[in-house]
């Protein structure tokens, strides 16, 4: 039973009860205000104004913009209106410090990011060839990426996606999040966000009025609440996960990091971004007192992040001192802070943190009532993007679950396969991006070897200093050994932080820009990672090898897959509300080309954007119909939909797609698909037979994806209509009679 009002007892069965409020708990607990799930509580040990703190991850990818679209239009406006200048961030800069004028410039690459890519782009960066005074050629921004660049009219329909990617600090995510959700909780969500209030406690329990156990928690306020389903979303140390003893698998420790979160002063900000060929998103700075990478959050209101490699033991905070980071800060800016007076920043923390590759052996506990998402579940090196936004399509694929679970608590059956299609949805693509951020560190690694610094060596060091003879001398004896080697080995790096010509520096320039020209740099656009995933298991089987890692993304529909991007036009006539829910183009002419009674909208997360549009409070199946359908046969269908509505307890929505020139029903929902991409999409398949088919059959799942799809023979369709959706709703929850 779903709980439509909060309830004040604490002694009451809660629905849900969320245990970390950054980004995928936060995401999760909206999706289910939107399903009407109100009884559930969000704790977070942190107070709420700490989260809105610090940056940490920025970078919002293709699917996930595409979901926040569909899903938060508010939150999805608010990043588009926050956000920096995509001019901003297109870039990552390698050289001797941020400024290039300052120091030698190593190379940069510039990432297709600023319009739509097209069907089979690739994601691959492209070297920007520099001019004899070190700034760029115009000639070399990417096609993706120059403002004058008009794209033929005839290709606008080939876009992957209705969205681009984002770059948001997380700590104004959240925050946009953060409102999202109070909204959905009645204003300031006081009593359904928890922030401040630690959960100190878990136990499983078995009441004699429950059919299946239930989880009892208590917290640091001193009170206890009771859950049909505990999610944790409280990072990879996550109490909720370890209380349940499901262990993390992989490797621990990758890398010791410190982040020094700093923010520019007014001057010292206009002169960091006033050369445009200089700005970039990533900084990856070498020289003798300094190897690191800045991150520009937001480079004209001075928010900056510096990441600089960390070797405990040898290695203590002592040597990253408030006034120690401020000399390494000057020194990677490539900036004589005793020559600008009027420049100055402030450094706002210094934190330690350890870079990991893990994803946890399950994702849910053996009595199908405690659920992992986020980096509770996996986490991954920063490199690449993948670990925020992996963590908030969990929550997408999480939240329709827990909403159909709780419309049908007496089927415990279905909670165990439900449950376990959630783990066997989302735990192959965290394995496959845990794999790809590692490899994504190691390009990250190999421009670091080219200018002579081989990761392999102070790891090297370390061990020698960990292991006898050297073991037995006092530690201080042996950090003293590693300040000093440290040192000796970023010596010759003195030669970058100059402008002026040198052998050395010379000789580093060339082997990077050997891997910068063969696109061995770090990637920042994965469209075959980010929005073509399937969750077919056999696709995920095929290990990558990491050669094609940016490879281009070809739309496609089949089952496993997300719907494709396709150009819609819908009837403003059949709605009397147009725009609501609607995912509306923003970038293409079909707009001004329209009538007034039409608007076009995008396929991709067609099940969200129906059910806003009918403003149902259940997961929505749509059957989309695809050809020209007969009045006996309309009927026939309408009946079986609402036949398995009413056997399934199921929320199904059918529309039928249709080419230009056929006569619209008004009695359906009607896409008009007038380049008849749909149907094209579906013949190129090798697994569909075409023969004598008419029509075509889609089930889209409430998170996009395609649970079934198949062509059908003429003056078939009404007697087999029913058995295709049946069978791709069981496919995707099991059995939910």
């Amino acid at each position: 039973m779903i709980h439509n009002e909060q309830n004040k007892d604490d002694d009451c069965i809660h629905d849900v009860i969320i245990i970390g409020g950054g980004p995928s708990g936060l995401f999760l607990s909206s999706l289910l205000s939107s399903y009407g799930i109100d009884s559930q509580i969000l704790f977070d040990k942190r107070p709420e104004e700490e989260l809105l703190k610090h940056p940490q991850a920025h970078f919002i990818n293709l699917r996930s913009m595409e979901i926040l679209k569909a899903e938060m239009p508010n939150v999805y406006d608010g990043i588009k209106r926050e956000m920096p200048d995509v001019s901003e961030w297109e870039g990552f800069h390698f050289g001797g410090s941020v400024m290039g004028s300052r120091g030698r410039r190593l190379g940069r690459v510039v990432h297709p990011v600023k319009k739509p890519l097209k069907a089979g782009e690739s994601g691959s960066a492209v070297l920007a060839p520099t001019t004899n005074d070190g700034g760029v050629h115009a000639s070399a921004i990417p096609a993706n990426n120059n403002d004058d660049d008009d794209d033929d009219e005839s290709d606008k329909d080939n876009f992957i996606s209705v969205c681009r990617p984002a770059h948001l600090a997380q700590n104004k995510f959240v925050s946009l999040l953060l409102n999202e959700a109070k909204q959905r909780h009645g204003g300031s969500g006081k009593c359904n966000l928890r922030y401040g209030e630690e959960v100190t406690a878990i136990e499983e329990i078995y009441p004699e009025t429950q059919s299946k156990p239930i989880i009892s928690i208590q917290t640091s306020h001193g009170q206890s609440y009771q859950t049909r389903y505990l999610i944790a979303a409280d990072g990879v140390h996550s109490f909720a996960r370890r209380s349940f003893g499901i262990p993390m698998m992989g490797t621990s420790t990758m890398q010791n990091l410190i982040n020094v979160h700093f923010r520019t002063n007014p001057q010292l900000s206009d002169m960091l971004m006033r050369d445009s060929d200089q700005v970039a998103m990533l900084h990856f700075v070498y020289n003798s007192q300094l190897v690191g990478a800045f991150v520009c959050h937001d480079g004209r209101k001075g928010e900056w992040v510096l990441q600089i490699p960390f070797f405990p033991p040898y290695q203590t905070m002592d040597d990253f001192s408030a006034d120690k980071v401020r000399e390494m800060v000057w020194a990677g800016l490539g900036m004589d802070r005793h020559k600008a007076s009027e420049c100055d920043f402030d450094v706002l923390s210094i934190r330690p943190w350890t870079m990991s590759s893990l994803v946890a052996q399950s994702y849910v506990n053996k009595s199908n009532n405690l659920v992992l998402v986020g980096d509770a579940a996996h986490a991954f090196p920063p490199a690449g993007g993948f670990g925020m936004n992996t963590g908030l399509q969990d929550s997408h694929n999480l939240a329709w679950r827990l909403a159909l679970l709780l419309h049908h608590s007496s089927n415990i059956s279905m909670t165990k396969s439900i449950l376990a299609k959630y783990e066997s949805d989302r735990k192959p693509i965290a394995t496959q991006n845990a794999a790809l951020s590692v490899r994504n560190y190691n390009r990250t690694l190999r421009i670091a070897k080219a200018c002579y610094l081989d990761a392999q060596h102070p790891a090297l060091l370390t061990t020698v200093l960990g292991s006898p003879p050297m073991s037995l001398l006092p530690l201080q004896t042996r950090q003293d050994m590693f300040r000093r080697l440290v040192r000796v080995a970023m010596m010759p790096l003195a030669s970058l932080a100059s402008s002026k010509s040198s052998l050395h520096a010379t000789h580093i320039e060339r082997n990077v820009q050997s891997i910068l020209k063969s696109g061995g740099s770090l990637p920042l656009v994965f469209p075959k990672f980010e929005i073509g995933f399937s969750y077919d298991h056999d696709v995920l089987s095929k290990k990558e090898d990491g050669s094609n890692d940016t490879q281009g993304y070809y739309p496609r529909i089949k089952v496993g897959y997300r719907l494709p991007h396709v150009v819609l036009e819908v009837r403003k006539s059949l709605f009397p509300h147009t725009h609501d829910g609607w995912s509306v183009l923003e970038t293409t002419s079909h707009q001004a080309e329209a009538s007034s009674d039409s608007l076009f909208v995008t396929l991709t997360d067609i099940s969200s954007q129906l059910r806003r549009v009918l403003s149902c409070k259940a997961p929505v199946f749509t059957v989309l119909i695809v050809g020209p359908l007969i009045a006996s046969s309309l009927t026939s269908i309408k009946e079986s939909v609402e036949r398995v509505t009413k056997q399934k307890n199921t929320s199904l929505v059918m529309a039928n797609i249709l080419g230009d020139g056929h006569d619209v029903n008004e009695s359906i929902i009607t896409l008009i698909d007038s380049q008849q991409v749909v149907w094209k999409l579906m013949s190129e398949e090798p697994s569909y037979t075409a023969i004598n088919a008419c029509n075509a059959i889609v089930i889209v799942r409430p998170d996009g994806h395609i649970s079934s799809a198949e062509f059908v023979e003429e003056g078939n369709i009404s007697s087999v209509v029913e058995k295709i959706i049946s069978q791709g709703l069981e496919s995707v929850v099991g059995d939910i009679l």
